[in-house]
């Protein structure tokens, strides 16, 4: 597996329920990816924005590292882990 690090802007649509994000589908390079599986979600503070980072899986082997951003309300593909 490489990784391949991306910090793309993306437009996501996700779940604000019960006090948790959940991202399900996002538009990456004009081609949108539903969420099958998230793998793992954690949070991480930098300065005064808190981030929200998601390792999913889509419709196939790659797995994407999103994160939001709280204080900017925006979503990037942090990277891209895929066979090589």
């Amino acid at each position: 597996m490489n990784d391949t690090e991306l910090l793309d802007p993306i437009e996501v649509i996700a779940l604000f329920q019960h006090g948790k994000l959940t991202p399900l589908k996002f538009r990456w390079r004009e081609r949108v990816y539903k969420v099958f599986r998230i793998n793992g979600c954690w949070k991480q503070k930098d300065g005064t924005a808190l981030y929200y980072y998601f390792s999913v899986c889509c419709d196939g082997p790659e797995v994407y590292e999103l994160s939001f951003n709280n204080e900017s309300q925006a979503w990037r593909m942090e990277r891209l882990r895929h066979q090589s």
